[in-house]
């Protein structure tokens, strides 16, 4: 089995973006600044800013097998990510969204169509591609399987990252998951909705000592992150850019500050700043994945930054 740095289980969409110049009302018709079609999913497109970085990667989900999925998989390809372990159904649709961007703010509208071709099991989940990898990442999503890929990572030594995005819920499944993960980079609305606090310097605190991580993570988009481990804590502010588009930049900072918990010399505040630093360079252009910077790009941004 090939070796892999990551490998991510969950959700691939195919993105529809369009940049308007404001949101439309009924029976309007107007022209619009630019129109791209691009990959989404946060599982997904973490891998694709850990393979922009420099990672080995390895796309595990199901799909059906429709004009959707192949064009999700074949732009995984481009970005080099593995999909060899993917099954495709005879039925139902591939999950996709059309975006909506304001040109003058970068805010979003967003229309989706969820997946309804069957879930990846847990027994499709191979066992040699989990313990192939040096980190699993999650989204929560085939939920069953993800647990079951995360009993194999903790079995065999494979580090666990997981993305509690703003969107999430609590559900039954989670309670069971959250102990056996590593590095769990959340959402502050996650964060306080699963401790039950308005605080967020409580929630870090206390997620960190209920489910036994090794580090924890909040994000906030433009109000920056904060870290925690059994040692040390702090907050990292987001860096000032022009933004057109922030489509994606949760999902590009995970795989980010994935990419940085694998080199073994980066401190906790490198880490962090590093994942702040390509999360804005992506929101730049529109799109959750087109502005994703190289490893060179996000390390002269670093340097030349001026508050």
């Amino acid at each position: 089995m090939k070796p892999y740095d990551v490998v991510g289980l969950g959700l691939a969409t195919l993105d529809i973006l369009a940049q308007t110049p404001r949101l439309p009302n009924s029976n309007d018709c107007f022209p619009i600044a630019a129109l791209e079609m691009q990959g989404g999913g946060p599982v997904a497109t973490a891998l694709v800013a850990l393979s922009k970085l420099g990672g080995k990667c390895n796309y595990l989900g199901s799909m059906a097998a429709d004009d959707t999925a192949t064009q999700i998989i074949s732009e995984l390809h481009r970005y080099g990510i593995d999909t060899n372990f993917c099954p495709q159904r005879d039925s139902g649709v591939s999950s996709a969204s059309v975006i909506l961007v304001e040109q003058s703010n970068g805010q979003r509208a967003i229309l989706f169509q969820k997946s309804t071709s069957i879930d990846l099991q847990p027994e499709e989940v191979p066992v040699d591609l989990i313990k192939s990898a040096r980190a699993l990442h999650l989204d929560g999503f085939f939920t069953p399987a993800a647990l079951h890929a995360a009993h194999l990572a903790r079995k065999n030594g494979v580090l666990v990252s997981f993305d509690g995005g703003a969107g999430e819920l609590m559900w039954d499944e989670l309670t069971e998951l959250l102990p056996l993960v590593d590095i769990l980079v959340v959402a502050k609305k996650f964060a306080l909705e699963t401790i039950g606090t308005q605080d967020v310097l409580d929630a870090g605190a206390q997620l960190l000592k209920t489910y036994h991580n090794q580090q924890v993570v909040i994000t906030d988009g433009e109000n920056g992150s904060w870290y925690w481990d059994r040692h040390t804590h702090f907050h990292q502010p987001a860096f000032q850019v022009d933004v057109v588009d922030t489509t994606g930049a949760g999902d590009t900072f995970h795989g980010a500050y994935l990419y940085a918990c694998l080199q073994p010399e980066w401190t906790p505040q490198y880490r962090l700043k590093f994942a702040s630093a390509v999360a804005a360079l992506k929101c730049t252009q529109i799109g959750g994945r087109k502005g994703i910077p190289t490893l060179a790009q996000t390390q002269q941004f670093i340097n030349s930054y001026q508050n």
